[in-house]
C-alpha cells in the first residue's frame, strides 16, 4: 500500500532529480497542466514542495526537506 498515488510520487520523483515548474513536469509526466497543478497545490499544501524560484513568470517547485524523506522512504519499499 502508497501513502500517496501514483502521480503524485511521479511528480516528487522528478523534483528529487531537479527543481521544475509545473508545464515541464506535466510535458514529461505526460498529464494534462491542469491535473498537474491540482497535485502541485495538493503536494504544497501538504509540505512536500515548495516554490523556490520564478523564471519567466512560471513557478519553480523543488521538494522540501519532509518531500526528500518521503520520496527516499517510498523509493526504498
Amino acid at each position: 500500500m502508497s501513502l500517496i498515488g501514483q502521480t503524485k510520487l511521479d511528480i516528487l520523483s522528478e523534483l528529487g532529480e531537479q527543481p521544475s515548474h509545473g508545464y515541464a513536469l506535466a510535458d514529461e509526466l505526460e498529464i494534462s497542466h491542469g491535473y498537474i497543478y491540482t497535485h502541485l497545490s495538493e503536494l504544497s499544501e501538504e509540505g512536500m514542495i515548495e516554490i523556490t524560484d520564478e523564471r519567466d513568470g512560471k513557478k519553480i517547485y523543488a521538494l522540501t526537506d519532509s518531500g526528500q524523506l518521503l520520496l527516499r522512504a517510498l523509493i526504498s519499499d
